[in-house]
């Protein structure tokens, strides 16, 4: 049952208070930011230093971040971090320049661009007032939609951490699907016997677990300091290189930034429940603005696109506390780890095998999320419909070769071949379509 709020957003605490939950934020906005990067930089084709520097560029863009929507944005103590859509978004690009010869290299700058573009419309679209007026859209049916092809796009890459075969390995490597399954089994274990706390920061401790083990059987390391060019990396502005621009990955971009509303819009409105508080649409307008803005921030110093975290909202629940004073604190601190070029190298070692075991968990609790959306969208004939024909057109496109798209124009490949962007589409399309009569 959850607790009433005892300290509000401005609310006074001690010293020691402040800094006991100072700590807290800081260790779930590690846990949260910490992981997805270093998958995605992988995929990218990102190497050593390489990846550890996208790391600390993604620490610095989400301690910012979050400050600036908490002082200036939706005005909620809600981390503003690493997208899962935006992975999977990721994951399905890098496998597509793959599977075609493409340069990884290359992709990376287009969609730099992408998400620079993308990031300028939807804080225009934040600033115009229009949020209200799109909001209607994202129902129960097309948000539980949303949730459910999102796990089940980036399974494949998962069993390929699983197996060690998800860079490149044609054989399954034993050490890797043990690393895994341990990792995986911490979580579980955490989120069954764990306290409050403890649940919360599920991931960092099964990735803690995973990792010293996946170091004792010989597939893994803490950073090699070794590597390490400065002690203080200051992110670097286009560190891909200069924007290219591409028709087809700025369209995908552009409509996974829209489609994140259903992201923006569960984790905003779910706080201001949280906070026994009405929600306005100026809040809503600001927060989307905002949004915006860190997807130009993750265009310009390259990184992950971001969104507000739904797990913000259980954080509040649980400890009572949604003082904005220690969430700035945290942020701060985050910023300044995101300087160190220690941290980075040490994040950055995170065996493959084991952060694949955290991203399982953590994609299992999106899935079931969608679920109980669905729960709530009370499914008629004509919903089940529109439920059916979206998730089956969207898993069988996941289903399908990458050479099956490749004679299509090159603009319309990168949209067409990711079964999570089309099948969001044609819930959002057949929702309003197949729209139940009202009497």
């Amino acid at each position: 049952m959850d607790q009433k709020i005892k300290y509000g957003l401005d609310s006074y605490l001690d010293p020691g208070q402040t800094f006991a939950y100072s700590m807290q934020h800081l260790i779930l906005l590690i846990a949260n930011s910490a992981i997805v990067p270093i998958i995605l930089a992988r995929a990218y084709g990102l190497e050593g230093t390489q990846i550890s520097e996208m790391l600390l560029r993604t620490f610095v863009v989400c301690g910012i971040m979050s400050i600036l929507q908490a002082r200036f944005g939706h005005r909620y103590p809600i981390i503003d971090g690493p997208s899962g859509m935006w992975l999977t978004v990721g994951l399905s690009l890098a496998n597509l320049a793959t599977a075609m010869h493409g340069d990884l290299a290359l992709l990376r700058t287009h969609i730099m661009f992408g998400m620079i573009i993308s990031g300028f419309l939807v804080v225009a679209f934040g600033l115009s007032g229009c949020m209200k007026y799109i909001s209607w859209l994202f129902t129960p049916l097309v948000s539980g939609v949303f949730l459910i092809l999102m796990p089940i796009q980036i399974s494949k890459s998962l069993l390929g951490g699983m197996f060690g075969t998800v860079y490149g390995g044609t054989e399954i490597d034993t050490k890797s699907f043990v690393a895994f399954w341990v990792t995986l089994i911490a979580l579980l274990l955490v989120n069954i016997f764990g306290t409050s706390f403890l649940k919360s920061i599920a991931i960092l401790v099964g990735i803690a677990i995973g990792w010293v083990f996946a170091v004792i059987i010989g597939i893994g390391d803490f950073g090699d300091m070794s590597n390490m060019t400065s002690f203080i990396v200051l992110p670097q502005v286009f560190a891909w290189g200069p924007p290219v621009f591409d028709p087809g990955i700025l369209i995908t971009c552009i409509i996974g930034s829209f489609l994140l509303f259903v992201n923006v819009i569960a984790s905003l409105f779910g706080m201001a429940y949280a906070l026994e508080e009405d929600f306005s649409n100026k809040q809503l307008n600001r927060g989307t603005a905002f949004v915006g803005l860190s997807a130009i921030l993750t265009g310009i110093f390259p990184t992950i696109g971001f969104v507000p975290f739904t797990t913000s909202i259980g954080i509040v629940r649980m400890t009572s506390v949604a003082t904005r004073k220690p969430f700035y604190i945290g942020s701060v601190i985050l910023i300044v780890l995101g300087i160190l070029g220690p941290v980075g190298l040490f994040f950055a070692a995170i065996p493959p095998s084991v952060g694949y075991g955290a991203m399982t968990v953590l994609f299992a609790v999106i899935m079931k999320q969608g679920v109980d959306y669905l729960k709530k969208a009370e499914i008629t004939e004509r919903r089940g419909l529109v439920l059916g024909i979206s998730l089956l057109m969207g898993t069988g496109i996941m289903m399908q070769p990458f050479s099956l798209f490749e004679n299509l124009p090159a603009f319309l490949i990168p949209f067409v071949s990711n079964g999570l962007l089309v099948g969001m589409i044609l819930s959002i399309i057949l929702e309003q379509v197949m729209k139940e009569k009202t009497v």
